[in-house]
């Protein structure tokens, strides 16, 4: 059995992220997402993906090829122009073998039992079985009403609070036959969510399994860092070899340094005298971390670099960006590659800024 896995959006509410790197090769404990996506789909016994690609596909193609992925086969169907999710099915079509199949959102993080969500589908006449998950907050979601047999009953998009019937929302990870791909027009933008699934809905084909295990959209930068946090604790995705403390041997790390648990920290890394790399953290290849400075519960992705004094808290720092002497960058903010901050200046509340931007020492205020 394969899957097709539906990487091809620009991953908009990731950035400024995902200007430089595509959402499915951000990394989680210094490994592409794309790795623990095939982690899961082994897991579930599948042999193989097809990946839908439009956005940044070389740089999802040459990760790939890099890898040894001990039999199990990648195939890519590149989109021309924007087909949707069932459209990117679609057009995945020449590369699948006929039978059942597995569909995943590429930006989902999950450790729910994919081999038992297979078997369920099987033991109904489903034509497509959609996952769910429950949320805290399901106003912030479209709804999936079942009844006690797992059919799907309705549809309902963000509702207002005396409107919420139920707090089960699509996990993003479907089960379909290949009839449904008969149902998809070819060639145009298709939404599996809004036209097809409502159809095998009227239908009484669509059936639903439910997954307790552990979900999240890592799709913006709040998720993104909670993934982070997760994967980093052992939460989700760890493997035999996992470690609270992944030091790279290659890390030089000056007197006094404290490396607080959890931490990963890839090849090539400077940790200068005094500094303090805090629980939850991560460090991409050749990251500078200078004397005194502080880095908790962050991303920093290749290159980038944190100067003597500076601080960053709950932020995503993105490659070859630059935090300056004394700067601070915290609540929940994030920098595009290159940009730099300049000395002593402070980035707070979820401030975002693009690739290659310079913020002046002291002078820019919020």
């Amino acid at each position: 059995m394969r899957a097709v896995i539906l990487v091809g959006g620009k991953g908009t509410r990731l950035r400024p992220v995902t200007y430089d790197i595509p959402k499915a090769l951000v990394p989680l404990r210094n490994q592409p997402f794309m790795g623990y996506m095939v982690d899961f789909l082994r897991s579930g016994g599948l042999d193989g993906a097809v990946l839908s690609l439009g956005y940044l596909p070389d740089q999802i193609q040459a990760y790939f090829a890099s890898q040894d992925l001990d039999g199990f086969s990648i195939d890519y169907a590149v989109e021309d122009y924007p087909l949707g999710t069932a459209g990117g099915i679609k057009n995945a079509e020449r590369y699948l073998d006929g039978g059942t199949m597995v569909v995943v959102n590429g930006d989902v993080l999950t450790g729910m039992d994919l081999g038992k969500a297979i078997e369920r589908h099987k033991a109904t006449d489903a034509l497509a079985t959609i996952t769910l998950t429950s949320v805290e907050d399901p106003t912030a979601y479209g709804l999936v009403e079942v009844d006690h047999e797992m059919l799907v009953h309705r549809f309902l998009e963000k509702p207002a609070y005396d409107e919420i019937s139920t707090n089960l929302v699509n996990a993003g990870v479907y089960v379909l036959e290949p009839e449904v791909l008969e149902m998809i027009p070819a060639d145009r933008e298709v939404s599996i969510e809004r036209e097809i699934f409502p159809e095998l809905q009227a239908q009484g084909r669509l059936y639903a399994y439910v997954s307790s295990s552990y979900w999240k959209d890592i799709g913006t930068p709040r998720s993104y860092l909670a993934a982070s946090n997760d994967v980093l604790s052992g939460a989700v995705g760890a493997r035999e070899d996992f470690e609270y403390l992944d030091v790279h041997p290659s890390t030089q790390v000056g007197k006094n340094v404290k490396l607080l648990p959890p931490v990963s920290i890839a090849e090539g890394c400077e940790i200068s005298n005094g500094a303090t790399i805090g629980g939850r953290s991560s460090l991409g290849l050749g990251c500078r971390v200078g004397e005194r400075a502080v880095v908790e519960s962050s991303v920093l992705l290749d290159g980038a670099e944190v100067e003597a004094g500076a601080v960053v808290r709950g932020s995503i720092i993105g490659p070859r960006a630059r935090v300056g002497h004394g700067a601070i960058v915290r609540g929940m903010s994030v920098l595009g590659a290159g940009c730099v901050v300049g000395e002593g200046n402070v980035l707070d509340q979820g401030i975002r800024v693009n690739p290659g931007v310079f913020v002046p020492p002291r002078s820019l205020s919020f």
